[in-house]
């Protein structure tokens, strides 16, 4: 391991403290009424959502509060990027830069999310709301929560999950299930408890990704600043809570554990991660084949196969009995593709399919197109998975991982910002240069899809008016060339690779 570098531990404070603003600011426009980077669920937290109203509507912003919303949301967006950037950049034209240094800046720029509303979705509203059935013995695998009735957790369902049984594997459906009768079956604490599991799972990944780069040769403090500060995860793993959270935890222990000679127990933490989200198992695939790559006969080959199938095999077991849950999750892994996603590139694939149709005078329907481009763009992200996984003796299984996590989200048939983070936080342990620059120009796109999305701007932008347009876009070009400064600076003269590379990309701290 390269010695640490020796500079002050003072030099992060101007882009950390920036960044906390950033985190701050997106934290109060969720927080203010009728905010659009929140949905405002009636009675779900202490503040910033709306009293219990029996009609369930809430109102949307507008005028004067809706441009401060806009103002603070987008500008805390551009402050939080652009101070993770300086950061990152510096962090890897440095040697040694501990980790820790960075965990505390994730955990300060971490505390006003968690103090506002669950930000960006209302995914944690339906893990709530599937808790409860849980706890009530109703099966999630076979209802959606609307079989509830007219319970405070069916009315935090909203849209289509309140009709769709759960794919989530039976380790989440059973922590789900916990939470809630440990909450009492409030609503409130229920929340607050599946936030934090969002913050346990980070913290795991913050533990062992620092050792899972070392395993590969790569500075570990690059590995954390390119991974775990990155904006994706504080927006969406612990603004939102997501369950991504607690799988990529998991498997980030399980890869690191397999690489420092303990393969069955690396084996068994990934089977966990698979048993909250299948996706997961492509750890276990790494792994498995790793060991049999590493075998000396065809013999020894086939019983290490055979071992990681039967561990994999009995921990999905003992979890689905320990809960009850059984493996009805199976047959609803396809539900989040049940709907059009204009973020996932086989759904816009479908789209401009059907407008060409149509210019040519042939009537065809988006529907009918979504199934057949969504079984194409998943057979390609196999194709790209075996091809990754057939060369893992060149690649090595982190970028194997991160390979065919990034192919499964790219072209399986629903794309959302935080099912990136599977394969950036892996790949950020291996962060080479291309794979570095990929992982900035990913986060810094993605950042801007969904709620919090560049589509929300354009939407509610011709609302403001001119003088408030005009005063909105002066706010957000002070953010994007407001002066982040890592100080005190040390002249390289012949700076790391990795950080030439970041230093040509036109996106500047």
């Amino acid at each position: 391991m390269p010695p640490p570098d020796g500079r002050p531990a003072g030099r992060y404070v101007q882009p950390a403290c920036i960044g906390l603003l950033g985190t701050g600011l997106i934290a109060l426009a969720a927080s203010l009424p009728g905010a659009p980077f929140a949905d405002k669920v009636p009675g779900a937290w202490f503040f910033g959502a709306p009293g219990n109203d029996p009609s369930g509507l809430v109102v949307r912003a507008s005028g004067l509060l809706l441009f401060i919303e806009l103002a603070c949301g987008f500008a805390g967006l551009l402050l939080l990027i652009r101070a993770w950037l300086a950061i990152t950049r510096n962090v890897m034209g440095a040697t040694g830069v501990r980790p820790w240094r960075l965990a505390r800046i994730l955990a300060l720029w971490s505390v006003p999310l968690l103090v506002a509303p669950p930000l960006f979705s209302n995914d944690i509203y339906s893990y709530a709301a599937q808790g409860e059935m849980v706890g009530l013995h109703i099966s999630p695998y076979l209802y959606g929560p609307g079989v509830l009735g007219a319970t405070p957790f069916e009315s935090l369902a909203q849209g289509y999950w309140i009709s769709t049984p759960s794919p989530y594997g039976p380790l989440f459906t059973g922590l789900e299930g916990d939470i809630v009768r440990v909450a009492d079956y409030r609503v409130l604490l229920s929340l607050v408890l599946l936030r934090l599991l969002a913050v346990l799972g980070v913290a795991l990944a913050a533990l062992f990704l620092p050792s899972l780069a070392r395993s590969a040769n790569r500075d570990p403090g690059s590995a954390f600043a390119l991974g775990l500060l990155n904006p994706l995860v504080l927006l969406f793993l612990i603004g939102s809570g997501h369950n991504d959270a607690l799988m990529i935890g998991l498997l980030v222990a399980g890869l690191s554990l397999a690489r420092t000679g303990r393969p069955s127990l690396g084996i068994f933490l990934c089977a966990l991660a698979g048993a909250v989200k299948a996706p997961a198992l492509i750890g276990v695939a790494a792994i498995a084949l790793s060991c049999a790559w590493a075998a000396p006969s065809l013999r020894r080959r086939v019983s290490s196969l055979l071992k990681s199938g039967l561990i994999t095999v009995v921990t999905f077991e003992a979890v689905s009995l320990l809960f009850g849950d059984g493996w009805g999750w199976v047959r609803n892994l396809g539900a989040t593709a049940e709907f059009p996603n204009w973020n996932t590139p086989t759904d816009l694939l479908a789209i401009a399919t059907a407008h060409l149709a149509g210019a040519l005078h042939v009537q065809v329907a988006v529907a009918s197109l979504d199934g057949p481009y969504h079984v194409v763009g998943l057979g390609v992200a196999g194709a790209i998975g075996l091809w990754a996984f057939s060369r893992l003796p060149e690649l090595g299984p982190l970028r194997a991982v991160g390979i065919s996590f990034l192919a499964v989200v790219l072209l399986g048939p629903s794309v959302q910002p935080w099912y990136l983070v599977w394969g950036i936080v892996i790949l950020a342990a291996t962060h080479e240069a291309r794979i570095a620059a990929g992982i900035v120009w990913l986060t810094v796109v993605a950042s801007f899809l969904g709620l919090v999305g560049l589509n929300l701007l354009a939407s509610e932008w011709s609302s403001l008016g001119p003088s408030l347009e005009l005063l909105l876009l002066a706010v957000l070009v002070a953010s994007a060339i407001a002066p982040i400064t890592t100080y005190p600076m040390q002249k390289k003269s012949h700076p790391p690779r990795d950080a030439r590379i970041l230093g040509q990309l036109r996106i500047q701290p």
